[in-house]
């Protein structure tokens, strides 16, 4: 999907190909209407996860500078931020 900015900054998601996680938080993503960036971090993001949580555990999202963790956490966020 396309790169976005919100009002609260760029949203990336640290993804992996086989995560039903991962593609709940997509699907939130999608249903809400939001542009956002991906990372496969199977390839070539893991690195960077863990340098971001602390963790190898996927999905994150970021949000400008914040970072989300969990995927149920993340959709209450987003829901809580972003739907209408």
């Amino acid at each position: 999907m396309a790169e976005s900015t919100t009002g609260n900054g760029q949203i990336t998601l640290y993804t992996g190909e086989y995560c039903p996680y991962c593609r709940r938080v997509k699907n939130e993503l999608e249903r809400l209407d939001l542009g956002y960036e991906t990372v496969n971090a199977d390839a070539d993001g893991r690195e960077t996860v863990i340098q971001l949580s602390g963790q190898r555990a996927i999905p994150i999202l970021t949000i400008g500078d914040e970072v989300l963790v969990d995927s149920t956490y993340i959709i209450r966020e987003l829901r809580k931020r972003y739907a209408s």
